[in-house]
């Protein structure tokens, strides 16, 4: 938000009482990285789910599910009886056809945010611990920018 340096003080309250009256995410150029127009690279973050720290998440807002590859579930040590059985066949980017081991909800601690996560388990070979597609950002509100390799969600009001 740009506000003149000749605003008076009554006019500035109410366009901030405005910003916070919408209720909106955005982001800004400020928070745009170095070089910004020259990446592709993708949007990696760090979790923590089941007291364990998960790094190379890869957030895929062009998938619509969230997969958890067997090989993390295994590291996490988790009760098998957690994984639902589930007759969901996928198809994987390289055009294979993929059976989804069986469903698991994990609760996933981002910042000082946790969310629970409905993941389709999958044996698969993967450089990622795991990829949450878009049902977790839409559940959770959370507003995802590629560009600014950063995403936001509502906390606390």
């Amino acid at each position: 938000m740009c506000v003149p340096t000749n605003a008076i003080e009554s006019s500035f309250e109410g366009v901030v009482s405005m910003v916070f009256a919408t209720n909106q995410i955005s982001f800004i150029d400020d928070e745009l990285p170095p070089k910004v127009r020259e990446h592709t690279l993708p949007m990696h973050i760090v979790v923590k789910c089941e007291d364990t720290i998960i790094s190379r998440a890869l957030v895929d807002n062009g998938l619509g599910l969230n997969v958890c590859p067997m090989s993390t579930i295994e590291r996490l040590n988790v009760d098998s009886y957690l994984i639902y059985p589930t007759t969901m066949i996928i198809k994987a980017f390289d055009g294979i056809l993929q059976e989804v081991q069986g469903e698991i909800e994990l609760a996933i601690g981002i910042g000082l945010r946790s969310f629970m996560v409905n993941f389709q388990v999958i044996k698969v070979d993967s450089p990622y611990n795991m990829i949450p597609g878009r049902p977790w950002p839409h559940a959770a509100g959370v507003v995802a920018s590629t560009l600014h390799r950063r995403f936001k969600f509502p906390f606390k009001d």
